[in-house]
């Protein structure tokens, strides 16, 4: 056998043994690895998606960047009684003009996981990147304030975990989704 065909045989083999947890075969991991941890983010670089009331829901998802990840904080009221617990997320697009949030394409996904099996909070490196509420909880009522640092998500549009000029989407309980704002950099 050639050495690149034993070391391709040899990588596939690793990346398919890192692709499944326990004796179960269940797929914890995207195809490119766990999510890599951020540490070029710009510190104090602000990011914000203002939900304006357009679809009962209002508040602000505040991304700040930090010396690993980014800083999120949510605010936000008007949830839709009895239709939680709601999930969020950071989608592929931005919700165009005109557009709905069916229009804001997949999570971001950078490491090719997909979200099935559901994500597993206390392996987060293993989750989607834009699986918010998967690492971090999803909101049982019609309010959130939640704060918490995500050490996947890139301000740097190089990086696979880049959020910047996304969209953030909030989903009820039959993964309907209810609310969608755009994230944009905020100027000073």
């Amino acid at each position: 056998m050639h050495l690149p065909s034993l070391v391709g045989l040899l990588g596939a083999a690793t990346l398919a043994a890192c692709q499944t947890a326990g004796g179960n075969g269940t797929v914890v991991t995207g195809k490119m690895g766990d999510a890599r941890v951020v540490k070029n983010n710009k510190v104090g670089e602000t990011w914000v998606a203002t939900f304006d009331g357009t679809q009962g829901v209002k508040g602000t998802v505040t991304m700040v960047g930090w010396s690993i990840g980014v800083n999120y904080t949510v605010d936000v009221t008007g949830l839709p009684a009895g239709k939680g617990p709601f999930a969020f997320h950071v989608h592929l697009k931005p919700v165009p003009l005109g557009g709905t949030c069916a229009d804001t394409g997949g999570h971001l996904d950078s490491f090719v996981r997909g979200d099935s099996p559901p994500c597993d909070s206390t392996a987060p490196q293993t989750c989607e990147v834009g699986d918010l509420s998967g690492k971090y909880g999803k909101v049982d009522g019609t309010t959130v304030k939640k704060v918490f640092n995500d050490a996947y998500s890139a301000l740097d549009k190089i990086m696979l975990g880049y959020i910047g000029e996304r969209s953030i989407v909030f989903h009820d309980a039959s993964s309907v989704r209810i609310a969608c704002a755009n994230i944009t950099k905020v100027t000073t």
